[in-house]
């Protein structure tokens, strides 16, 4: 048996970092205006960005005039600095950007005031966000069945890589699986192919891959060909590209694992109950004795990486009970971390950790 690994540094840390061949698409919303002009502006069109985008119009200039086609506007998708400043309005539905169109329409009196301004949203639950949000009932969703489908990750430098995780994805075991790695993102540095090229071994829902040897690189890949899938198209809940904690020495062998059944009773004035049974969730007590101060550094580095006060979170992260047996392996939250101190720079600790499951 190997040691215990825990994967918690996700070098994938934005959703604009990936690159999807086939995209489902999705959907803007209505317009929100605040303003005082009689012009109505339309969204339509099919949103394909990376991530959901709140997306902002604002009218910057009337000195042509105060009707559609003479105004001009400025916007934004992300707020802050704006993309585009000086566009004529126009009936006719303007492109914004990742399929976002735009259309004013007239009104009666002045269409126009300097500063009235819209709010809409770019909304997709298949977009490439999903793959990094660790939320289990989210998934990324390809529009079809490609030869391959591909995603591709900008790490924006060089970086090490030791470790691959897809998580709960719907492919068959007749896909195949290909990860590669390279300087260039043309993927051809090596003679015209890719510095690093891996075939990933298919698993039922989870996927955990170790390189052969770590790797740094900036520019990866994962082609995935499934061609008879019968949904018609790829899913990935979740995607890692990072490396793992080992610790120096590995758990008791006495350690724990319950399986807890997550259901709720009601009982009748009669005393019968009756059960309404919605999932199992494992939950892991890990002892580990004897361990150095070194080991104690790292597992607070994972805690320190996992928190954050400000955005009031804990996320969860990846455990391989035993790198041997990749199939052992769950997507966890951690309770608390307790250290006593034995002796010489020795401590022991007991990780306590419960499986995030999802709702289907």
């Amino acid at each position: 048996m190997g040691l215990a690994r825990f994967l918690y540094d996700n070098l994938i840390t934005a959703a604009t970092m990936i690159s999807v061949s086939s995209l489902r698409a999705g959907m803007v919303t209505a317009a929100l205006k605040n303003g005082t002009g009689s012009a109505v502006l339309t969204p339509s069109g099919d949103f394909s960005g990376a991530e959901d985008l709140e997306y902002t119009v604002e009218i910057n200039s009337i000195a042509g005039g105060a009707e559609v086609g003479q105004a001009t506007f400025k916007w934004s998708d992300r707020g802050g600095s704006w993309d585009s400043t000086g566009v004529a309005t126009a009936a006719a539905a303007t492109l914004l950007n990742n399929g976002v169109y735009i259309a004013f329409t007239t009104g009666m009196g002045a269409d126009f005031v300097v500063g009235d301004r819209w709010h809409f949203k770019g909304i997709n639950l298949f977009n490439a966000e999903r793959l990094i949000d660790l939320d289990r009932d989210s998934r990324y969703r390809s529009a079809e069945l490609e030869a391959p489908n591909t995603i591709t990750i900008d790490l924006g430098a060089a970086q090490e890589i030791e470790a691959l995780v897809i998580f709960d994805h719907n492919f068959t075991s007749a896909a195949t699986l290909l990860l590669e790695a390279d300087d260039a993102d043309t993927f051809d540095t090596d003679g015209g192919s890719p510095q690093l090229s891996e075939a990933v071994t298919w698993a039922s829902e989870t996927i955990l891959h170790y390189l052969s040897a770590a790797t740094t690189r900036q520019h990866w890949r994962l082609s995935v060909t499934d061609a008879a899938n019968p949904d018609g198209y790829i899913e990935i809940g979740e995607l890692y590209l990072g490396s793992y904690l080992e610790l120096s020495k590995n758990f008791r062998y006495d350690n724990s694992e319950e399986t807890t059944f997550l259901m709720e009773t009601n009982q009748t004035p009669y005393g019968v109950e009756r059960d309404r049974f919605y999932n199992t969730q494992l939950v892991f007590s890990l002892d580990f004795g004897m361990i150095s101060s070194a080991d104690v550094t790292a597992l607070k580095a994972l805690i320190s990486a996992i928190v954050s006060r400000s955005a009031g979170t804990v996320k969860p992260f990846f455990f391989n009970r035993d790198p041997d047996v990749t199939g052992d392996f769950w997507l966890v939250k951690i309770a608390s971390l307790p250290f006593n101190n034995q002796f010489m720079g020795r401590y022991e600790t007991t990780l306590s950790l419960k499986e995030v499951v999802r709702s289907v």
